[in-house]
């Protein structure tokens, strides 16, 4: 287990320089946002020819690829923050905080440890270490002891094989709803690797990108009329390493995964209905217009970017379907699994990390829900949020 532990910003000796340095290329000059659109200036940011620790062939400033990406994505987050790693479970994104990874949560009958709150990503210099029990991903046999941010992400850009292949990086990820301009090539959403991405470890990816689209509005933070709007394609892609996960049955520490996702799980009629009237246990008074909650996204079905709204808060349709991210978190939650919601309570109310549990702060309980109070705004007795697609009978 990863015992709990404070999230160190300390450097090592030697290098406090060159991290600074980093830091300034990706937050105070006017490469911005753009830091990983490629060009001569940010390459340097990550990647020494004389004094890179790392002895592999990518000359690395710190001691392995997550540790370099973290470097910018840690620290507090926000609406406007890029962090991906905060100190106390601030960053709101959409795919979670690393956070919850170094937190141990325990009460009378129960624990959550922090290894299982999501993807045990590798960073030696934030204290991110493998997966203590999982030697493989679940449902394929991409090795935990290599898993990083770059095993998702190309830095450099990804699209038809991106710079790995001898393309010119990309002008963007496309992951904030702008569109490029001036002939330029848009990247897959988020920098994710494509079917021809290649990341240490042996992974052969075999499906693309998935198509989805980040709200401008908001760029690093979900809420219900702001956040990701996906397309299609996400579970295709989280098989590139989690295969067996969609077959509907492979089994991982006793337990059975059969829920349909993908393309081929259309929502159907009465699930879209369901989703549409549902407002909370026993209440189906509300409309498609305004049907959207974070805390169970879908797939609209869709592969043309423009057709997706980012800040609609419009419910499924007849073309939707189920994906991994309706129930999880792409990076991690406080929750194990990294589900959106606490899998193990019967009611929400009784989810942990809760006061008065062993390693819990008053912020964890705030942030475990994106800071929503759920007991005051769904009420007490709201039952789990699979009841968003599959009702529940009224209390």
């Amino acid at each position: 287990m990863i015992s709990d532990r404070l999230l160190s910003r300390t450097r090592p000796a030697g290098r406090p320089f060159l991290v600074a340095a980093a830091l300034v290329l990706c937050v105070f000059t006017s490469y911005g946002y753009a830091f990983h659109e490629g060009g001569a200036g940010p390459c340097n940011a990550c990647h020494s020819m004389h004094s890179a620790r790392s002895a592999a062939e990518s000359l690395l400033l710190s001691a392995d690829p997550s540790s370099i990406c973290l470097n910018c994505h840690a620290g507090s987050g926000g609406p406007n923050s890029p962090s991906v790693f905060s100190p106390d479970g601030s960053a709101l994104t959409p795919g979670g905080d690393f956070y919850w990874l170094t937190k141990n949560f325990s009460w009378l009958g129960g624990s959550s440890p922090g290894d299982d709150h999501g993807h045990n990503i590798v960073a030696v210099d934030h204290n991110l270490l493998p997966d203590p029990l999982l030697t493989l991903a679940p449902g394929g046999t991409y090795p935990s002891a290599q898993l990083s941010c770059t095993s998702c992400h190309d830095p450099h850009g990804q699209t038809s094989g991106g710079t790995r292949w001898g393309a010119p990086p990309v002008s963007g990820s496309g992951s904030y709803g702008a569109e490029p301009s001036g002939g330029a090539v848009s990247g897959n959403f988020r920098l994710l690797g494509d079917s021809r991405y290649r990341p240490a470890g042996g992974a052969a990816f075999t499906a693309d990108a998935p198509v989805a689209r980040q709200s401008s509005v908001s760029r690093f933070a979900e809420r219900d009329g702001s956040h990701v709007a996906y397309g299609a394609g996400m579970s295709e892609w989280c098989g590139n390493c989690h295969g067996a996960m969609l077959d509907g049955g492979h089994r991982v520490e006793g337990r059975s995964f059969t829920h349909p996702s993908g393309r081929g799980a259309l929502l159907g009629q009465g699930v879209v209905d369901t989703y549409n009237s549902y407002l909370r246990t026993g209440d189906f008074s509300g409309t498609a217009a305004t049907a959207y909650l974070q805390f169970v996204p879908f797939e609209r079905g869709t592969t043309t970017l423009q057709l997706l709204d980012p800040n609609s808060m419009q419910g499924p349709d007849a073309n939707a379907n189920v994906m991994c991210l309706t129930c999880h978190r792409a990076h991690a939650s406080a929750f194990p699994d990294a589900g959106r919601w606490d899998f193990t309570a019967g009611l929400l109310a009784d989810s942990h990390p809760a006061v008065g549990d062993v390693g819990a702060t008053v912020n964890d309980v705030y942030f475990s829900y994106y800071g929503r109070n759920l007991a005051a705004e769904f009420g007490a007795g709201q039952g789990r949020f699979c009841e968003k697609c599959h009702g529940a009978a009224p209390p």
